[in-house]
């Protein structure tokens, strides 16, 4: 059984250390079990051609487009957020532009750790890809992190819930999978979420609040398991780590949000301590934090390091401060005295409360549960009217600990070996997927392609709005009109009428996410967005039937009109 894995492995926005590391963790766990994978090379629908390397020059790029071409007719609220979202980008590209040299070299050491580790596919596919290009696989793992988020601007990505059409009658398995903070809120975006869920042939997510969820809300049952990187012991990370120079320590590590309290605790600790601070985060700040706010504080900041550096700072820590939910898995693996910051979802509060280990949640850290309010109250005040070093000096008592790590490794290994299995001895179930998507929805777009001063609409205004776009080429967009993707409807009557040109048909491009495809006659898709021949298989007659496209998304479709000069000219 050949076995496809997705997730979250080269294409964090942040270069986060865990993103690559849990997926290698992964494959290596499984072959350590005689069970060969190959790691799918897989772009996010969000990533939009986010430069890795150079995020000044991503941001440099987004900011010429703003200001050259500036949206027009806006209202006063309109150009005000238009405005904060252009000092935004201006702010995040001379952020990364100061730490153009350290990014560079983070991003080359964890290629360096991809290129050497992985067994990964040759393509670069994402979720338009996965519609119409079958990697091969017999079966889908999906694998853990904040993957099936509701992101912002975005929504699911479908190929992290593996609902794409190449992957459909093939086994399915989620393993570990969290939702992280952004999660469904409207009633179409929780009945589309659970419309993915239903697809699995075998479900289990990260964090406990994310399986009530979905038992409360669905028949479906979601097993509660291990991030993959505690599915191996410390000595696997051992093997590979790089032990750091520096010696008596504090790590302090933050990611994502801000990190007020964890950077204030870290501090507080190493003054009372005198130990040296080791800064490392995924955030562009040039110098670091700590430095700037607290130059009394020795410490030094690291960005310009790899996945192997990490581990190291991890392991030789005399104590560590993080925020990160995989921080926290290698505490625990390491068996570190550490303490964990505030994040705005609940996975780190889940896991050390699946580890019994809630007291090293820093006072501002933990859900929002009354129990976890009363505790944060309590914490506050011991803060406040005891002294710092008796509550900096409570030690973890690793042996229970270390007992529930091996009860919930031999869980989650007995769920995926024991999947896996069943899987390889029997076939996939048979499901109809044409009802889905015979339900989609799409708006049409009507578009020229000649000029408006040599073409003529007459379009009805009324029933849509006719746009004259920069390049002098009209588009009608029809009013509230949405074309159900069933095969039975129709293109409208063509409305433009050129000098000395006859109209010819249409041609038709559907946006299914990111991506354009030519659209056949027949309904099948043609990848290469050029198609500057006007081939028969693309041509569409006026009026014609739009074909039934078997696609689980179609964000829209534009119709493009067909010309050839008249004879009378």
């Amino acid at each position: 059984m050949k076995i496809g894995l997705i997730s979250i492995n080269m294409y964090s926005k942040g270069l986060n250390f865990a993103c690559p590391l849990h997926t290698y963790a992964f494959q290596q766990f499984l072959l350590a079990n005689g069970i060969e994978s190959t790691i799918i090379d897989y772009k996010p629908i969000y990533y939009d051609n986010f430069n890795l390397e150079h995020p000044s020059c991503y941001y440099e790029e987004l900011i010429q487009k703003k200001e050259s071409s500036p949206p027009k007719n806006l209202s006063a609220e309109e150009q005000k957020a238009f405005q904060e979202k252009l000092a935004y980008y201006k702010k995040r590209a001379s952020s990364w532009a100061a730490l153009y040299q350290e990014r560079e070299k983070r991003y080359h050491k964890l290629q360096t750790f991809i290129e050497t580790n992985y067994i990964k596919t040759s393509i670069c596919y994402d979720s338009d890809l996965l519609e119409v290009l079958d990697p091969g696989f017999d079966c889908y793992i999906c694998v853990t992190d904040v993957i099936w988020k509701n992101e912002p601007n975005y929504g699911f990505d479908r190929g992290f819930f593996l609902g794409s059409s190449c992957m459909e009658q093939k086994w399915k398995l989620a393993y570990a999978v969290s939702q992280g903070a952004y999660v469904a809120k409207s009633p179409s975006e929780k009945k589309l979420f659970f419309h993915y869920l239903s697809d699995l042939d075998a479900l289990s997510v990260r964090e406990t609040s994310l399986k009530n969820y979905i038992e409360h809300n669905s028949s479906l049952t979601a097993a509660h398991l291990l991030d993959p990187v505690l599915l191996n012991d410390a000595s696997f990370y051992e093997g590979f780590l790089t032990k750091p120079q520096e010696e008596h320590y504090l790590l302090l590590y933050y990611v994502m949000e801000k990190a007020h309290d964890t950077i204030r605790s870290a501090v507080e600790y190493a003054r009372n301590h005198r130990l040296r601070i080791i800064e490392i985060t995924d955030h562009p700040i040039k110098g670091g934090s700590v430095s700037a706010r607290y130059p009394d504080v020795e410490c030094t900041f690291l960005f310009d390091i790899g996945i192997e550096e990490w581990l190291g700072y991890l392991r030789y820590a005399d104590c560590i401060f993080t925020n990160s939910f995989h921080a926290c898995c290698f505490s625990i693996l390491f068996e570190k005295k550490f303490f964990a910051g505030f994040r705005k979802s609940d996975k780190v509060t889940d896991l050390l409360g699946s580890f019994g280990l809630l007291s090293r949640c820093l006072p501002s850290a933990g859900s929002n549960s009354f129990m976890q309010k009363v505790k944060r109250r309590l914490v506050r005040y011991a803060h406040r009217y005891l002294p710092s070093a008796l509550l900096w000096e409570k030690e973890i008592d690793y042996a229970p600990v270390r007992d529930i790590l091996m009860r919930r490794r031999r869980e989650s290994i007995d769920f995926l070996l024991g999947t896996l299995r069943t899987m390889e001895q029997t076939e996939p179930p048979k499901r109809d997927y044409l009802p889905y998507k015979r339900s989609l929805t799409y708006s049409i777009i009507y578009n020229s392609v000649l000029d408006g001063t040599a073409c003529t609409s007459s379009y009805d205004e009324r029933s849509g709005e006719l746009i004259r776009l920069d390049s002098g080429v009209l588009e009608y967009h029809p009013n509230d009109i949405l074309v159900t993707n069933d095969g039975c409807a129709r293109l409208l009557k063509n409305g433009y009428c050129a000098k000395h040109h006859i109209f010819c048909g249409w041609k038709i491009r559907i946006l299914i996410d990111n991506r354009w495809f030519w659209c056949k006659t027949d309904g099948s898709l043609l990848m290469d967005t050029t198609a500057s021949d006007v081939q028969e298989p693309l041509l569409f007659e006026d009026e014609a039937l739009l074909p039934f496209l078997s696609v689980n998304r179609i964000s829209k479709m534009v119709a493009e009109a067909v010309w050839k000069p008249s004879s009378l000219q």
